[in-house]
């Protein structure tokens, strides 16, 4: 079975240098490709990494490369064209950007180009969005919208519970077994009283993300089905 590779675009990469790169890849599951303008790949989809380039000392280039590279919202990796430069500060905050400085040794590269693969999996693990819900594993938090929803440890633990499997069914006794584990003193009401906290939470005019399956128990609606809210379920 083949691979398909994974596609590194670069941008004022010199001609050696992309040779390098190209007998560097001949054997991994990345293949290089040179454009000329990030802006013709700004609404693309794709999970590109940019090599962005600065071999050639042209400054002024080099950061409007990177302000179009940001605005792609792509993974990036800067080939710095000078050893002591103040001009990346602000980009060393962002999830997905790394930099090599003078002579760009292509392994280096290629090192730093496994790194930005790996941690963008592992966030999106650690990450689960459903429509405007986004789900935080790592920190434990949930925003709306880009608003942070204040939630208990057990209102956050019933949420993640539902929405890793959105459409699914779970009855009262399977969420209570699997969320509180244990035999919880008052029974599955505990989990109607829950579920009716969280609906406060992050259901609104716009959202109803938690459905009430009668006689059954509740579901987290599939994305396309998140919109609207109902009068008050339970």
């Amino acid at each position: 079975m083949v691979t398909e590779k994974k596609t590194i675009l670069s941008v004022g990469l010199s001609l050696s240098k992309s040779d390098e790169l190209i007998a560097k890849f001949s054997n991994s599951d990345y293949s290089l490709e040179q454009i000329k303008d990030i802006e013709n790949i700004i609404n693309t989809e794709n999970e590109e990494i940019i090599l962005v380039s600065g071999e050639d000392l042209n400054l002024d280039l080099f950061k409007e490369n990177l302000k179009k590279a940001e605005k792609a919202d792509k993974k990036v990796i800067a080939l710095m064209p000078l050893k002591d430069m103040d001009l990346l500060i602000s980009n060393f905050s962002r999830p997905f950007f790394d930099f090599c400085l003078p002579p760009h040794d292509v392994n280096e590269i290629f090192l730093r180009i496994i790194n930005v693969m790996t941690k963008s999996s592992q966030s999106e693990k650690e990450l689960i969005v459903i429509g405007p819900l986004a789900i935080n594993q790592e920190s434990y938090e949930v925003t709306l919208d880009g608003e942070k929803i204040e939630l208990t440890f057990k209102e956050y633990e019933l949420l993640k519970y539902l929405a890793v499997k959105p459409g699914r069914v779970f009855s009262r006794e399977s969420l209570l077994h699997s969320v509180w584990e244990y035999d919880y003193y008052g029974g599955t009401r505990t989990v109607d009283v829950h579920i009716r906290r969280l609906r406060s939470k992050i259901n609104n005019i716009k959202y109803n993300f938690i459905e009430t399956v009668w006689n059954v128990g509740y579901r987290f609606k599939i994305n396309n089905e998140i919109t609207g809210i109902k009068k008050d379920e339970e």
